[in-house]
């Protein structure tokens, strides 16, 4: 998305507003609901490897010589701790992101406080076309956060998405390698 200047919507007519101030909300919901299920999905997968982390390493600690298979077994522990952490820092990491709806403090700024005729008069000179009083000057320009939050929100889930992806793949494969590792130290050893 498009780095848009803080004004960009002061042309925008009353009706255009609030048709985009309900799709830029939607939108947000729309992400937050997709980042939520993501995030879910990565502490069911590092429930699995915590399990399994635990559980492999119960099993090395058992075995009275170390062998092929426990060079499996510890290369197994090893890679599905990086997973592990790869998943915690990645993926269920919180992250700060703006609001839909903002506190009335945040919204009702000094600047909005001491708008006058002469403010009005500048607003109108840069394109505004709705009617001259503040809570038509302040919904164009929280559609600007709006689409800054919802541009934070995708980058958040396209990171979320892709980094979910590469540790359920190096998840997948780990126990094949933990079987060619035993396989090899087998063979060599």
């Amino acid at each position: 998305m498009k780095n848009l200047p803080d004004d960009y919507f002061l042309d925008t007519e009353d009706e255009l507003v609030e048709f985009l101030e309900t799709q830029g909300e939607a939108c947000i919901k729309e992400i937050y609901h997709s980042n939520t299920v993501n995030k879910e999905n990565g502490y069911k997968l590092l429930s699995i490897l915590i399990v399994g982390i635990g559980s492999s390493f119960l099993l090395l600690t058992q075995r009275p010589n170390l062998d092929f298979l426990s060079a499996g077994l510890v290369f197994f522990i090893t890679w599905w701790s990086l997973c592990a952490i790869y998943l915690v820092t990645r993926v269920v990491k919180v992250h700060m992101h703006g609001l839909i709806h903002a506190s009335p403090d945040l919204l009702y700024t000094e600047s909005y406080k001491y708008i006058n005729q002469e403010s009005f008069d500048y607003l109108k000179s840069k394109g505004l076309k709705g009617k001259c009083n503040r809570l038509s000057v302040m919904r164009r320009y929280r559609l600007h956060v709006l689409c800054q939050t919802a541009n934070e929100m995708n980058r958040d889930n396209e990171r979320i998405r892709t980094s979910l992806t590469r540790a359920r793949m190096a998840t997948i494969i780990t126990p094949i390698c933990a079987i060619l590792i035993s396989a090899l130290t087998y063979l060599f050893f």
